[in-house]
């Protein structure tokens, strides 16, 4: 896993003054705007990669993760708030230039600041499909020229949140009769799995990522599947007509940091427009502050790939009820073990 590679190897050097370890998606933060912090401050920024929402938070819940800040999703802060795992961040004096807009702060709640936000999609290679896929159908219910070429999560929270979002169904939904209709779903996919991990991560596997045509992504991730392409921008990324997933990422402190004040200082660097900025291009995530937007080329901001198509419905991302993880866990499981059993 990603993730136990790169904590392993921050260990050694964890208890420098002088490093922040930061916990993150891979390639979540612009090198330009590290580099800067580091030159202004002489502050290491240490990223710990992590590919799974499920285990970015085994990372945040374990002690003994010598993590100083995280980048998580909206619906798991108040969580790990209440579990008294993080700092409260409602007190951090932003100018009102750093300020996410009241939608995102509202999202991110007492325990982080907004960092960035996107939507759940799909992503698919433009130079070997014929046709732009416009909905979840053209990934869940696969026409035969797809059939080995999809890369799903093996994320039950996002793979779920596909799923019911195409039954028309609250992404969210705790209902047990609503997932396991998204079960029988998804079960009907596997024969047409490739392989169940995102496709940034799938692609760097041998054998594995020459084969992926098509896969569920975010914002973004046509980016970073794009970088391995020798310059050829052969991904895009669609938002489905069946509405645009919204989530935001949060940047949380855990109470365990050994720098507090240093990484509530690298918090609000990384709140300046500029910083923002630089970074919303970077990542091609839009910005949840608007002076940070209003910096962006026009390109960007008028990019379908980026902002959700006008008109579509917007579902914004909440946590889901922890009395359904069990039956959401047996699901991801069933699914994996169908997929393996091939």
């Amino acid at each position: 896993m990603v993730f136990v590679l790169a904590l392993s190897a921050l260990v050694p050097g964890a208890a420098r003054a002088n490093a922040l370890n930061v916990l993150v998606w891979e390639w979540g933060i612009s090198p330009d705007v590290v580099r800067a912090w580091t030159a202004m401050t002489g502050v290491e920024i240490n990223q710990i990669v992590f590919d799974n929402g499920d285990r970015r938070d085994l990372l945040i819940a374990n002690p003994n993760a010598p993590i100083d800040l995280a980048v998580i999703d909206s619906a798991h802060v108040q969580a790990f708030g209440d579990r008294g795992l993080l700092l409260d961040q409602s007190g951090l004096p932003l100018p009102e230039t750093s300020r996410a807009e009241a939608r995102w702060r509202g999202m991110c709640g007492r325990y982080g600041v907004p960092y960035s936000w996107g939507n759940t999609g799909i992503v698919y290679r433009a130079d070997r499909l014929a046709e732009a896929p416009q909905s979840w159908g053209d990934l869940l219910k696969p026409a035969p020229a797809l059939v080995g070429h999809i890369a799903m999560t093996d994320d039950q929270e996002e793979l779920l949140a596909a799923a019911l979002n195409f039954m028309g169904r609250p992404m969210n939904s705790g209902d047990p009769g609503d997932l396991r209709r998204a079960f029988e779903l998804l079960r009907a996919q596997v024969p047409a799995v490739l392989t169940y991990g995102l496709p940034t991560t799938a692609q760097q596997k041998r054998g594995v990522g020459g084969q992926i045509l098509i896969g569920l992504g975010g914002t973004g991730d046509e980016k970073t599947l794009n970088m391995a392409g020798a310059g050829k921008e052969n991904w895009r990324f669609v938002t489905p007509r069946e509405g645009a997933m919204v989530w935001v990422d949060c940047l949380v402190v855990p109470k365990r940091t050994r720098n507090p004040g240093l990484a509530e200082r690298f918090v609000a660097f990384l709140a300046q427009p500029d910083n923002g900025a630089t970074n919303a291009v970077f990542l091609r995530q839009p910005p949840p502050n608007p002076h940070a937007a209003a910096l962006l080329p026009a390109t960007m901001r008028d990019d379908p790939q980026i902002y959700p198509p006008p008109g579509y419905p917007i579902i914004y991302r909440g946590p889901f009820p922890t009395e359904s993880l069990p039956l959401r866990r047996r699901i991801l499981s069933a699914l994996l073990a169908l997929h393996d059993a091939q």
